[in-house]
């Protein structure tokens, strides 16, 4: 069995993540975040503390191998605000070309690529693809905002979304010393597009159904950077939302693990 603390692929030797591969079955979590402005409450690195936090639980539950955490992503969309950091997607890509395929010719011939920001995923979608179909790695692509989730209160309003409850709620339960309540603000999209556009990347699902897609930057949207107000968050409900997130992403690396996903042979 992997032991809890060498689960995390920065603390093994060599000879460790050799014993980690065979122990694993290959697999590994390469998550990525993004340094981004979230409203005036919440830390820029929101994302990445989120994401990391999500695939440690897992790779613990698991018993896999978690790579340390891509800090930036693409959070072009964000530069409105100070403390962003965008980087291109075709630099992200490449980067994260070199990363996967480093570890798959080590025999991590599964990597898991948990993204934490929806800025980063039309290009990590592209990644897997590219990195598949030169390797025939069983690489893939997780949308941690889409492992799982839980009712939101009665009464949160429908633009809740980046920097509103749900994320506040998370970082209340993970740093709330970085958590500035007294800035707490009911933030909403000052928009219209007509029912047939949307926001890409979506920050709330009240702009993610449209068949006309706008690349708005967040300063386009809102005067404070969020949607939502964080009032309606709670330390409970992000733990909870942690949890369910990492049992839910365990359980498919389980399925990894243990070959339980097939494909036809070719």
């Amino acid at each position: 069995m992997v032991l809890e603390r060498k689960v995390q692929l920065e603390r093994m030797t060599w000879m460790e993540v050799k014993e980690a591969l065979t122990e694993s079955a290959g697999v590994i979590i390469l998550p990525v975040g993004a340094v981004e402005e979230h409203g005036p409450h919440l830390p820029i690195g929101t994302d990445s503390v989120e994401t990391y936090e999500i695939g440690l639980q897992a790779a613990r539950q698991a018993e896999v191998v978690i790579a340390p955490l891509v800090w930036f992503g693409n959070s072009r969309g964000f530069m409105d605000f100070p403390g962003t950091v965008a980087i291109r997607p075709e630099a992200l890509k490449e980067y994260l070309r070199d990363a996967a395929l480093s570890l798959i010719r080590h025999g991590f011939t599964k990597p898991v690529i948990l993204d934490g920001h929806g800025g980063n995923y039309g290009i990590l979608d592209v990644l897997a693809e590219d990195i598949h179909l030169e390797t025939g790695a069983l690489i893939c692509h997780v949308r941690a905002w889409d492992l799982a989730t839980l009712p939101k209160p009665e009464g949160v309003p429908a633009y809740d979304g980046h920097g509103g409850s749900s994320e506040t709620s998370v970082m209340l339960y993970l740093t709330p010393e970085d958590v500035d309540q007294q800035r707490f603000v009911d933030s909403q999209p000052e928009l219209e597009l007509t029912r047939y556009g949307s926001v890409f990347p979506a920050p709330s699902s009240l702009y993610a159904k449209g068949a006309a897609s706008f690349p708005l930057s967040m300063g386009e949207m809102v005067e404070h950077g969020h949607h939502g107000d964080p009032a309606w968050a709670s330390r409970e409900r992000g733990q909870a939302l942690i949890e369910i997130k990492a049992k839910a992403l365990a359980e498919f690396l389980l399925a990894l693990k243990h070959d339980q996903i097939k494909t036809r042979t070719m």
